[in-house]
C-alpha cells in the first residue's frame, strides 16, 4: 500500500481542483449573472430608446403634417392675395372709368342743356312772331293799316335765334358723338 501521504496527494489535488473548479464555477456564475444584469439593463435602455424614438417619430410626423397644412394655407393665402390684388386693380379701373364717364356726362349734359335753352328761346320767339302775324292779319282783314316793318324785324331776329339754337343742338350732337365713341 502506498504511504498515506502519497495517497493523499491525489486526494488533495482532487480537492484543490474541486475547490478551484467550484470557485471558477462560482466566479463564472457571478460573471454570467453580471452579464445577464447588463443585458437586462441594455434591453431596458434599448426599449426605452425605441419608445423615445417612436415618440420622436410621431412628433416629427405631426410637425410634417402641420408643415404640409401650413404650406397649403400659405398657398391658399397667396392665391387670395393675388385675387384681392386683381379685385383692387379692377376697382381702380372702374373708379377711373366712372370718373371719366362722370366727366363725359357732365360735359355732355352741359352741351345738351345749352342746346335745350337755345331751342326754348327759339320756340318762344316763334310763338310770339306767330301771334303778332295773326294779329296783323286780323287787323288788315278788318280794314286797318298794318305796318309789317316790325314783323319783318321780329322775323329776322327769330330766324337768327333759331339758327343759333340749331347750331347749339348740332354742337351738342357732335360732343355726344365724340364723347361716346
Amino acid at each position: 500500500m502506498p504511504p498515506p501521504r502519497a495517497r493523499r496527494w491525489p486526494l488533495v489535488v482532487g480537492a484543490v481542483l474541486a475547490i478551484a473548479g467550484a470557485a471558477v464555477g462560482l466566479q463564472q456564475r457571478q460573471v454570467a449573472a453580471s452579464w445577464q444584469e447588463r443585458a437586462v439593463a441594455i434591453e431596458e435602455e434599448r426599449d426605452d430608446a425605441r419608445a423615445r424614438g417612436e415618440a420622436f417619430q410621431r412628433q416629427l410626423e405631426e410637425v410634417a403634417d402641420a408643415l404640409a397644412t401650413s404650406e397649403t394655407d400659405v398657398g391658399a393665402l397667396e392665391e387670395r392675395v393675388r385675387e384681392l390684388a386683381d379685385e383692387k386693380a379692377q376697382a381702380e379701373d372702374v373708379a377711373t372709368t366712372t370718373g371719366v364717364e362722370r366727366d363725359t356726362l357732365v360735359e355732355l349734359s352741359g352741351a345738351i342743356a345749352g342746346a335745350v335753352t337755345a331751342l326754348d328761346g327759339c320756340v318762344d320767339q316763334l310763338f310770339d312772331l306767330l301771334g303778332d302775324a295773326i294779329d296783323a292779319f286780323n287787323r288788315q282783314g278788318a280794314g286797318e293799316t298794318v305796318d309789317v316793318g316790325p314783323l319783318n324785324a321780329d322775323r329776322t331776329a327769330t330766324t337768327a335765334r333759331c339758327n343759333d339754337a340749331r347750331q347749339a343742338a348740332a354742337s351738342a350732337a357732335a360732343t355726344a358723338d365724340r364723347l361716346l365713341r
